[in-house]
């Protein structure tokens, strides 16, 4: 049986993720802070006649990743690896939470290179394996009043494409995903407009596309064709672009109470 770790995996992208490639005859095993949806999610896959385990860490706290991946090595190594769990902070920079910014670096960016590192060291990605970062569309796109959020995807980004060199003699396959707005509690929590969720892409479709270019062998997905072309305009036309992000997004922010 293949197995498959998920970061994130109790809600969202992540959950969607653990059911498709649980329908793929993958084995589960998750990594979530919440422990009532990662019961709910285990529960949920196992009824379905799949094999899923959840390991309850907050991915802020080193020593927490380091027990973890004491667990994890004393298991099978891992087919695929996808490192899904992100937080963010909105509004303008200079008036935030720092200690809130720096939470959204250590969960979205800092934690994947401590996982990647300490899974690769005690050789528990498998040979013709993947690993998968989710960055965000905002690499092409920009966030205002989401600049810390964006920073930390964009440098998901490049670490993925520099490992994939180092990588690739050992024949582990490096995909990068760029989502836009999907219909999660993620986006719900931190959008300063939910009125047009519907337009948003369901996270099955996100997972479906992830699974297939995982499948395919690819090195990056922007899922969706309209998030496809938002990626080629903020590439041909970023200053533009970058205008209508901050009319969507942090001129809204501004306005809520």
């Amino acid at each position: 049986m293949k197995q498959a770790l998920i970061t994130g995996a109790a809600d969202g992208i992540g959950r969607a993720l653990a059911r498709r490639l649980a329908q793929a005859g993958y084995a589960i095993t998750g990594l979530d802070v919440d422990a009532e949806r990662a019961g709910q999610t285990q529960a949920e896959l196992t009824q379905a006649g799949a094999t899923a385990s959840f390991m309850i860490i907050d991915l802020a706290d080193e020593a927490e990743i380091e027990q973890a991946l004491q667990r994890l090595a004393a298991g099978p190594p891992f087919d695929l690896v996808i490192h899904n769990a992100g937080i963010s902070a909105v509004g303008r920079f200079a008036g935030s939470d720092l200690a809130r910014q720096w939470l959204v670096t250590q969960i979205n960016l800092v934690a994947p290179l401590r996982l990647t590192a300490g899974l690769l060291r005690r050789q528990k990605v498998r040979a013709g394996g993947s690993l998968v970062f989710i960055s965000s569309l905002s690499y092409f796109a920009g966030y205002p009043g989401a600049a810390v959020y964006a920073a930390s995807k964009d440098g998901l980004a490049a670490y993925a494409r520099s490992l994939s060199v180092s990588l690739a003699p050992q024949q582990i396959q490096v995909l990068t995903v760029f989502p836009g707005p999907t219909r999660t509690a993620h986006a719900r929590r931190y959008s300063p407009d939910n009125r047009r969720e519907d337009g948003r892409m369901p996270p099955e479709a996100v997972a479906e596309a992830i699974f297939r270019a995982e499948q395919a062998g690819k090195s990056r997905l922007i899922p969706g064709g309209q998030n496809k072309l938002m990626g080629l305009a903020g590439h041909l036309f970023p200053g533009l672009l970058e205008l209508g992000m901050k009319k969507m997004i942090l001129e809204k922010l501004e306005k809520q109470p």
